[in-house]
């Protein structure tokens, strides 16, 4: 090593150890590492080829700025590069590396792109090929190789290796894939269907060599066809897997075979419809239900367009349309219901109470406005979520009789809406209640009941842009409520009690417009709630000729006894067959709740109070949430 060589190796050396010090990675911080020029055409020395080769660390480029027409004339075997590297020529004219009978150039990194090299044995016969990998080494690079290759690792077209990189790499010469591998990346960019492709001038020899495509994207269609070689020569030998169906990751009804379309001297694919079923592609309950009636549809004499098309669509877009066909907003409508039901009653009961334990005689009114807000996610049996949002007001009187009796009259009105998370499915809501309750209390207990019903008027828009050439369905319908109330607990500051709520809700028919294919059809349907309310009450009245002063807490668990779920059946209307039903069930809110309230009623306005209150109910599933404001006599 000359004088010069010994000072590039040591500050290369200290370059690399400053770099690895600092934990800067190469990757990050550029392209390539370093530069390393060549400058001579000389076999050895300083600017030489063999002293970049000996220099070489992972991730430089040698760059060749040799003078004039350059050929670099080797007099020996160049040694082998065990780093990843890469080349360039700033020279107008190409570089010609003249081996004169000497060893191949030699690759065993990880990552090697050769492109740009122009590699010949100056006439002298060889056996060995001009450029040679390691079973280990990537040969990546998009441009032109000239000479032959022998590549028993990864051949990988493309500006680096990694997916997505599409290009072309085009060897002058032949190249020997043998137990190698081809790894092509395929994509449809801009609707044009686009891969790498491998371009050889001379004989590419693919005995037991093993074909690796990579599907970036999932805009693929039947039909589509991807080039992946074209050779001036037949192919010699066959690929292991070449007869194989690939799948694609992102198209569960595609997969990629060999296109017999091309001659001896190409290689490619195309995509055809593997066959498998909706159902054999989705699971969870409302999904799985919604799949089968798409097989129906897609076996049919003349299934609609619309299913055809998502034959061709990508895994989400098949989980969005049955997701969006199965209409697990009309079940959860009715969870929905309940719920609201049941909390409104709730935050009455506390008026009903305050009524009997007083002991006042005459009237009561109040007015209070609410507003709610509720969100139940994604559950088991992956039925779409939702959140439910409602404003309105409640009016009420309570009429003491004296002797620790006291009846009172209830109303709500809320106007509210339900979005299905992720499906972009909504439901506006009207909801009108009136109740009634007698309570009793003695000095150390009280009992309440209460009951009555409702109305509600449903409008639901349902989205189906997963199906080609459909937007939306509509529907409008009714529903009712009915509900009961029993609750008996001490009427000491710190007390228990024990509530069971009954509620039922039903829903008329309903019968979608806006889709010839995929509208909905149903019976309409009914849920039916019978919770348990175990609580503790801790709250400090003053009764006086004005009201009550008090502030209020609650804490308790609810618990479900019936279904958590309801379940609708309906038919669309691609098919006639009374035997095809989509059968659809609510998403679960949960069987046990947590919950808490606050109240705090202070303030003299008109001869009465003002009130605040808070009431939320939470599991690992579910939170409901309701806000009070308003006065009471």
């Amino acid at each position: 090593m000359n004088g010069f060589s010994l000072i590039q190796f040591f500050c290369s050396a200290r370059r690399r150890a400053l770099l690895a010090l600092l934990g800067i990675s190469i990757a990050t911080s550029s392209a390539w590492a370093e530069d390393i020029l060549v400058t001579t055409a000389a076999d050895s020395g300083p600017g030489s080829l063999r002293e970049a080769f000996t220099t070489a660390a992972d991730g430089d480029r040698i760059v060749f700025e040799i003078p004039g027409t350059p050929e670099i004339q080797l007099l020996s075997d160049l040694p082998d590069v065990a780093v990843d590297l890469s080349f360039a020529n700033n020279n107008p004219t190409d570089v010609t590396i003249n081996r004169n009978g000497n060893g191949p150039l030699s690759f065993s990194g990880a990552q090697v792109d050769p492109t740009i090299l122009v590699v010949n044995t100056g006439g002298a016969a060889s056996p060995d090929a001009d450029i040679v990998g390691a079973a280990a080494t990537t040969f990546f690079g998009d441009g032109p190789v000239s000479g032959n290759l022998q590549i028993p690792g990864t051949l990988s077209p493309g500006t680096t290796p990694d997916a997505g990189s599409i290009g072309t790499f085009s060897v002058t010469g032949d190249v020997d894939l043998s137990t190698g591998q081809l790894q092509s990346d395929l994509t449809t960019a801009a609707g044009t269907p686009t891969s790498d492709l491998v371009e050889v001038a001379g004989i590419l020899t693919v005995t037991d060599a093993v074909l690796a495509p990579r599907f970036i994207g999932g805009d693929f269609e039947t039909g589509q066809q991807f080039l992946l070689v074209d050779s001036t020569d037949p192919l010699v030998g066959t690929f292991i897997n070449q007869d194989d169906a690939f799948a694609l990751p992102n198209n569960p009804f595609l997969q990629a075979v060999r296109d017999l379309g091309l001659g001896a001297d190409d290689f490619g694919l195309v995509l055809e419809d593997n066959g498998l079923l909706f159902t054999e592609v989705v699971s969870g309950c409302n999904q799985s239900s919604a799949a089968r009636l798409l097989d129906q549809a897609f076996t049919s004499p003349t299934p609609p367009d619309a299913i055809l098309a998502l034959r061709n669509g990508s895994t989400d877009d098949v989980l969005m349309a049955v997701n969006q066909l199965s209409g697990s907003i009309y079940p959860s409508l009715i969870g929905a219901e309940i719920n609201h039901v049941q909390t409104g009653l709730d935050s009455v009961r506390n008026m009903i109470v305050r009524q009997a334990v007083c002991c006042r005689r005459g009237l009561t009114p109040w007015a209070r406005g609410f507003g709610t807000t509720s969100e139940v996610e994604m559950d088991d049996c992956q039925t779409t979520g939702y959140r439910h949002e409602t404003g309105g007001v409640e009016l009420g009187s309570g009429f003491g009789l004296g002797c620790g009796v006291a009846t009172s009259v209830f109303s709500h009105l809320a106007f509210g809406t339900l979005n299905s998370l992720g499906v972009d499915q909504r439901a506006d809501i009207n909801s009108y209640r009136l109740g009634g309750s007698l309570a009793y209390s003695t000095r150390g207990l009280y009992w309440l009941a209460a009951g009555g019903g409702g109305y509600q008027d449903y409008s639901v828009r349902r989205s189906l842009t997963a199906f080609e050439g459909s937007s939306f369905v509509e529907s409008d319908f009714d529903g009712s409520s009915q509900f009961g109330y029993f609750e008996v607990g001490s009427v000491r500051d710190f007390s228990p009690y024990l509530g069971m709520h009954v509620t039922r809700v039903d829903l008329d028919p309903i019968a979608e417009t806006g889709d010839d294919d995929l509208a909905l059809t149903n019976n309409g349907g009914s849920g039916d709630s019978l919770r348990s309310i175990l609580g503790i009450a801790c709250y400090k009245s003053n009764c006086t000729s004005f009201g009550i002063a008090t502030t209020r807490l609650r804490f308790g668990w609810l618990h479900e006894y019936l279904d958590e779920s309801e379940v609708f059946v309906s038919q669309i209307a691609a098919t006639s067959d009374p035997a095809n039903v989509l059968t659809d069930r609510g998403v679960s809110a949960g069987r046990d709740w947590a919950f808490a309230r606050m109240q705090v009623d202070t303030g003299m306005v008109m001869g009465g109070y003002l009130t605040f209150a808070y009431e939320g109910h939470f599991n690992s599933d579910s939170a409901f949430n309701w806000f009070l404001a308003g006065w009471m006599y």
